[in-house]
């Protein structure tokens, strides 16, 4: 597991923790109970929300638009330095922010994908974060990637927005890593690099966060209107 920001560029991804108070991780939690309990009451699609099926949400989309708790996060002064370096450029904004409340037994959120096979931005003005509120492990559905993979572009279901396998990879490679922390945690990924999350066969509740830092001038040739109301200054 690559904790080394000097190796980023060469692996295509960067673990980073201790970057948040325990209140601000205790602010945190709150607004993601919050948020689930909205998305658990939910038959339907709507105001954002993403279901895996009734009163199981997948996802919430423009997670920062709704929430100023999330929008701190992405200006936290470590995750936001990183960034920052990564790209080499002071100004930045968030883009595309997404909440995955992956609930208990049945939650899932992604397959096997690159990023920016659907952004279609410039790969070196934007960056993928994801933090993992409580840590993650196999059983509650952490992230997969392959390293190196983000020198590559691989070919993905066209259909791929509407069911959970997205591109074909062998799952047992030996070269996939499953990055397992037992408490919060963020991944700084190249845009193109291929990764995935397990589904959550646990009892437990998998929050994560997850959202681009963009190159405060960049408009990427976008899918999906994902430019609408999700897009916020980096402080």
């Amino acid at each position: 597991m690559n904790c080394d920001i000097e190796k980023f560029h060469e692996l295509g991804y960067v673990v980073v923790t201790d970057f948040l108070s325990e209140d601000d991780h205790h602010r945190l939690n709150k607004q993601c109970d919050y948020f689930t309990m909205l998305g658990s009451n939910l038959t339907n699609n709507e105001d954002g929300w993403i279901l895996n099926s009734p009163n199981n949400p997948c996802k919430l989309d423009g997670a920062m638009h709704r929430s100023q708790v999330f929008r701190d996060l992405a200006s936290n002064d470590t995750l936001s330095s990183i960034a920052r370096t990564l790209l080499g450029q002071e100004n930045i904004d968030s883009y595309i922010s997404k909440f995955f409340p992956m609930v208990p037994f049945e939650g899932f959120s992604v397959g096997w994908h690159q990023d920016n096979h659907y952004i279609k931005a410039d790969p070196s003005q934007l960056i993928s974060c994801d933090v993992f509120v409580n840590g993650a492990d196999k059983e509650n559905g952490c992230l997969r990637i392959a390293p190196n993979t983000h020198t590559k572009k691989f070919l993905h279901d066209n259909r791929s927005h509407e069911h959970f396998y997205w591109m074909s990879v062998d799952d047992e490679d030996p070269t996939i890593i499953d990055i397992e922390q037992d408490s919060i945690f963020a991944v700084f990924f190249h845009p193109n690099l291929v990764h995935s999350c397990y589904k959550n066969t646990s009892d437990r509740y998998r929050y994560s966060i997850a959202w681009e830092y963009i190159k405060e001038e960049h408009i990427p040739r976008t899918h999906n209107n994902h430019q609408s109301q999700d897009r916020f200054p980096v402080k």
